[in-house]
């Protein structure tokens, strides 16, 4: 794949994340993570009991993890939409 079909197949994969949540009316972000062989994603998660609500939280965040590292970052209390493989 060359580098202008990567950047238009990352922007076009941002807006169908962004249409498909639109309803949400909040800013909804694509933050991906590679794992670090020290501190994993650094974040733990916590959802509800309720399987009908059905939502994931950021509830921590390991200062080495990715995740406190990523651009834009993940932040305490974000719910977490997807997630999937970018292979």
């Amino acid at each position: 794949m060359s580098i202008s079909s990567a950047l238009k197949s990352k922007h076009f994969t941002s807006h169908k994340i962004r249409k498909k949540y639109a309803s949400l009316g909040d800013t909804v972000v694509s933050v991906r993570l590679e794992r670090s062989p020290a501190a994993g994603l650094g974040l733990s998660l916590a959802g509800h009991r309720d399987r009908s609500r059905m939502a994931v939280f950021v509830c921590g965040l390991h200062p080495a993890g990715a995740a406190a590292a990523a651009a834009p970052p993940v932040l305490l209390g974000d719910e977490i939409l997807e997630v999937g493989c970018g292979h």
